[in-house]
């Protein structure tokens, strides 16, 4: 394998395959009908809702190089389109009505030197729980872009070692209380997680992880009463499935301006445990072409730069799509430049039963290490 990959094209492109995907997947959600079942088709029973949010949080200082950031204290607005299900599909994936739609919001850092301003856009897919009562809870995670007005610059922002690039991956995960004050208007308290990195495409890239609580008002065109619906056992099959994958993509550190290529080799099985649940364990093989540069060049040591481990996780089962969060563990690792321990977090497509593509983003603590797309290939078993 070579060393270092060089890419004659601009750094816009190099990036642009991975935002684009991310932002096409978060699209889907809204926009699929067979992907996600009748989950994400809008054109079946649904309610139309607008809705308004206002943050306020703070930044957590999850490492000393962001330091000069620590007195942000994030607000922000956010418009949301929201389709709220109300079929017995849509109920019967989750024993619940979910929303899905679209958000949109704009951020100031409170820290308009060096973090400037954030424009969000992101998809989610949002499950109510008693959504036939006036009090209700809700859980939203959400998934997009991130367009950053300050990101590092050698010479005009050397403090902003939370992101390095214009456009970055936009995360949040939202925990909602849900009160009905008739049959237009809403009103709600949440908590969020936000997050916002490149994924490793290029550092600086500590990431900038802001939590926020807010309190917004909904306002829904067109209402009609939810029925009281049973919850179900699920009683289908339960499968078990076997993953096979190759995955890729090129890593920018701040130490050298050439873009290093990263490889891995995975192999796993995942069985259902429930409706839209299933269990997970992996094996992978990384090889990381920037984790050799250090080693040679950093540290003059001629420690094996490939790493080996395993992961434990849980998959969420959306028709066509999985979601998936993992924890790592390296059972070799020669170089011990990370904590031993990492996250893994990934989105799947199965363009048919058996093959499928991917984007994966692997974490160490709040510290995106790499972003890579992966293809892959399942077998599959079936267990009462």
């Amino acid at each position: 394998m070579n060393r270092r990959v060089r890419f004659k094209w601009s750094l816009g492109c190099r990036g642009c395959t991975i935002y684009l995907l991310s932002f096409l997947l978060s699209v889907n959600v809204v926009h699929g009908t067979d992907t996600l079942s009748s989950v994400t088709d809008t054109n079946s029973q649904s309610q139309l809702v607008i809705g308004l949010r206002e943050h306020y949080g703070f930044v957590i200082i999850h490492s000393r190089a962001i330091r000069a950031i620590e007195d942000s204290y994030p607000r922000g607005t956010e418009l949301t389109i929201n389709w709220h299900k109300m079929d017995k599909k849509s109920w019967e994936v989750c024993n619940c009505y979910p929303r899905v739609g679209l958000l949109f919001s704009f951020f100031d850092f409170d820290n308009r030197e060096i973090l400037g301003y954030g424009f969000n856009v992101a998809g989610f897919v949002e499950p109510f729980f008693t959504s036939h009562k006036k009090l209700n809870i809700s859980i939203r995670p959400a998934g997009g872009l991130s367009f950053d007005t300050r990101p590092y610059n050698p010479v005009s922002n050397v403090d902003n070692f939370s992101y390095s690039l214009p456009i970055n991956v936009y995360l949040q995960l939202n925990l909602a209380l849900n009160y009905r004050l008739n049959e237009h208007f809403g009103i709600n308290l949440a908590a969020n997680y936000n997050h916002i990195s490149n994924g490793g495409i290029k550092e600086p890239n500590k990431g900038i992880n802001y939590p926020t609580a807010t309190i917004g008002l909904d306002y829904t065109l067109n209402p009609s009463p939810f029925e009281d619906r049973l919850k179900q056992k699920y009683q289908g099959a339960k499968k078990r499935r076997y993953d096979v994958a190759l995955s890729s993509f090129v890593k920018r550190i701040l130490e050298d301006p050439t873009y290093f290529l990263v490889v891995g080799a995975s192999t796993g099985v995942s069985q259902q445990v429930g409706r839209m649940s299933a269990i997970t364990l992996d094996a992978e093989w990384i090889w990381d072409g920037s984790l050799r540069w250090r080693m040679e060049n950093q540290f003059n040591s001629d420690s094996d730069y490939q790493r080996g481990a395993v992961l434990l996780g849980h998959e969420f089962l959306m028709g066509r799509f999985t979601f998936s969060q993992k924890l790592g563990i390296y059972i070799y690792d020669q170089t011990k430049f990370n904590d031993p321990v990492y996250q893994r977090y990934g989105i799947n497509y199965h363009f048919t039963k058996a093959l499928f593509a991917g984007i994966h983003l692997k974490a160490h603590r709040h510290v995106a290490d790499l972003i890579e797309i992966r293809l892959g290939w399942s077998f599959y078993r079936t267990s009462n």
